[in-house]
């Protein structure tokens, strides 16, 4: 049996990720896991931004 999915509008995410949110901050916003906006924002294509640490260049 696989895992439920969580209904969350996926271009919304969206959107808010291209406006510059982080993943976690959209989690935080729409009351999700930070591993469920990733999966969601995989399932549309959305291409993720590199990460780097505080303070990295």
């Amino acid at each position: 049996m696989g895992r439920r999915k969580i209904p969350v509008d996926k271009q919304q995410i969206a959107r808010l990720y291209r406006q510059g949110y982080s993943t976690r901050e959209i989690a935080d916003k729409i009351g999700v896991s930070h591993d469920t906006v990733l999966r969601r924002l995989k399932e549309i294509g959305q291409p993720l931004r590199s990460w780097r640490l505080p303070g990295e260049r």
